[in-house]
C-alpha cells in the first residue's frame, strides 16, 4: 500500500489506514443495504473518523492524543458519555429529539449508547486537533481582555438563566442549553487557574483566541457530520424542535446547525472543569501532565458518573425512546404460516422484505420461494413500509391498525392534532407525542409525494 508523506515526511499510521478502510466498507455496506452495518452504522463511523483524524493529526505535527496519551484519551471518551448525558436528561424536559430502531436487548442497547456517547467528546477534541496541526488561526490575536472581578460573577448568573429558561419554558428557551455551560463553569476554571486548568477567560485575557475559534469551527464540522451519518443510519435519532419542522436538512433544521458551534465549546468547558480536579491532567498539551486527581476523589467521580449514566440511559429508554428493532412477528394481524415461511427464506424484518420486494420481479420470486401468497406478501410489504417510516416501530404500527390506519397512504390522510388525541388514548406507556405524530404524518405525505 502506498504511504502517504506528510510535510515531514512522516507516514499515515497503520489505524488511520484502518479508520479509512472501515469509514469506507461502513458506507459500502450502507449501500448494500445491510441491516447490521445500518444499525451499528453511527458507531463505525465515528470510531473510524476518530482514528483517521487522530492518525492524520500525529503525521502532521509527530505528536497526538491516541498515539503519545492514550489514557488521556480513554478519559476523554469515559467523560464525554456523562457529559452528553447531561443534555440527555435536558431533553427529557425539553423534548427535542427522539430515538427508533433502538436494539431491543437492554444491554445490546446499553452498550451500544455507551459507545455512541463516548465518541462526543474525542470527535470534537480530534477535530480540533486536526484544525491546529494544519495551522488555523494560528496568526490570528486580538488584544487582552482584561476579565474583571463582576465578570465573574455576572457569567455565572447568565448561565444560570440560560439553564433554568429552558426547563421553565421550554417551548421557547430550548437554544440557550448550547451554551449555557461556558457561562457558568468558566468563571470557575479561570479561577483556579493556577492548578492547571485552562479556560476560554483565561485564553481571551491574553488575547489568544485561536482555541475558541478552532472549537466554533470543530463544532461546526463535527455537527455536519453526526447529521450526515446519522441520517443515513437505522438507529438513530429525529428532532422534533418547535417552531421549525418544515425544513430539514438530513434530520435537523437548517438553524439547528448553529447550536453545534457552542455546543464544542460547552465540551471544552465542560472537560476543562473535570481536569480541575485532575491537579494539571488534561487532553489538550504534551505538558498538561500534572499529578492527575487524587484516587479516593477520581474512585467517587468515576461512580457517580457510572450511576448517573446508568439512570439516564433509564430515562432515555423509558422518555426518549420511542421504537425498538422491528420485527415482522411483532405485527399484529399476520397469519404465523406466513411468517413462518418468510422466516425460512430470511425475511423476519421490515428493511430485507422491503428491498427483496421493491420491484414486482423481486416479489414474484420471493412469493415463490417462500410459498406466501402474492396478496399476503403485498400486505405485509404495505405493514413494512408503516413500520418502517421514520422509524415508526411495530408497537405504534399495532395502535395506528387499532385505528383503523395500517398503510402509509391511510396516514398521510390523517390530521396530526386529531390522530394524536386519539392516538394517546389508545396507547401504552409510551404515546407519541404531537410534534411526534407531525413528523409520522409529513414523512407519510412526503412518501406519497414521492
Amino acid at each position: 500500500m502506498t504511504q502517504l508523506v506528510g510535510v515531514k515526511g512522516r507516514p499515515l499510521p497503520w489505524y488511520g489506514w484502518l479508520g479509512l478502510t472501515s469509514l469506507l466498507l461502513g458506507e459500502f455496506g450502507l449501500l448494500l443495504g445491510l441491516l447490521s452495518i445500518r444499525v451499528l452504522f453511527f458507531c463505525l463511523a465515528w470510531w473510524s473518523y476518530i482514528a483517521l483524524a487522530d492518525a492524520w493529526v500525529w503525521k502532521r505535527r509527530g505528536h497526538s492524543l491516541l498515539r503519545n496519551r492514550p489514557w488521556e484519551f480513554l478519559v476523554l471518551a469515559f467523560w464525554s458519555v456523562a457529559i452528553w448525558n447531561v443534555f440527555e436528561v435536558l431533553n427529557f424536559r425539553l423534548k427535542n429529539w427522539f430515538y427508533v430502531n433502538v436494539p431491543t436487548d437492554l444491554l445490546t442497547g446499553a452498550i451500544f449508547t455507551f459507545f455512541a456517547y463516548a465518541t462526543v467528546a474525542p470527535a470534537l477534541f480530534e477535530t480540533y486537533d486536526l484544525l491546529r496541526a494544519h495551522g488555523v488561526g494560528d496568526s490570528l490575536v486580538v488584544r487582552p481582555w482584561r476579565v474583571r472581578p463582576w465578570h465573574l460573577v455576572l457569567a455565572p448568573a447568565v448561565g444560570l438563566a440560560m439553564l433554568l429558561t429552558p426547563l421553565l419554558w421550554p417551548h421557547y428557551g430550548f437554544p440557550l442549553v448550547w451554551g449555557f455551560a461556558v457561562f457558568l463553569l468558566d468563571p470557575f476554571c479561570y479561577r483556579i487557574g493556577g492548578s492547571g486548568a485552562r479556560s476560554l477567560l483565561a485564553q481571551f485575557e491574553r488575547g489568544d483566541p485561536r482555541p475558541a475559534l478552532r472549537l466554533l469551527l470543530a463544532g461546526f464540522i463535527c455537527g455536519g457530520l453526526w447529521e450526515f451519518w446519522n441520517f443515513w443510519a437505522y438507529t438513530k435519532w429525529i428532532y422534533t424542535v418547535p417552531f421549525l419542522e418544515d425544513l430539514k436538512w438530513f434530520e435537523m433544521p437548517p438553524l439547528g446547525f448553529l447550536g453545534f458551534p457552542p455546543f464544542a465549546l460547552e465540551c471544552y468547558v465542560l472537560i476543562n472543569f473535570v481536569n480541575t480536579f485532575r491537579r494539571g491532567r488534561g487532553w489538550e498539551d504534551l505538558e498538561q501532565a500534572g499529578p492527575g486527581a487524587r484516587p479516593w476523589a477520581a474512585a467517587v467521580s468515576i461512580l457517580i458518573a457510572t450511576l448517573f449514566n446508568i439512570l439516564t440511559y433509564a430515562g432515555i429508554d423509558r422518555l426518549t425512546v420511542q421504537s425498538y428493532q422491528p420485527f415482522l412477528a411483532q405485527l399484529d394481524g399476520v397469519p404465523k404460516d406466513v411468517l413462518d415461511r418468510l422466516s425460512q427464506a430470511g425475511m423476519d424484518s421490515p428493511p430485507p422484505l422491503l428491498r427483496r420486494t421493491a420491484t414486482l420481479e423481486g416479489l414474484r420470486e420471493l412469493s415463490r420461494r417462500a410459498g406466501v401468497a402474492e396478496g399476503d406478501l403485498r400486505a405485509l410489504r404495505s405493514a413494512a413500509r408503516l413500520v418502517d417510516l421514520k422509524g415508526l416501530g411495530t408497537s405504534h404500527y399495532n395502535e395506528l391498525r387499532r385505528l383503523g390506519i395500517s398503510r402509509v397512504e391511510e396516514l398521510a390522510s390523517q390530521d396530526a392534532e386529531s390522530l394524536a388525541l386519539r392516538w394517546r388514548e389508545l396507547a401504552g406507556r409510551k404515546p407519541p407525542s404531537l410534534s411526534q405524530v407531525k413528523v409520522w404524518v409529513r414523512a407519510a405525505r412526503a412518501q406519497g409525494e414521492g
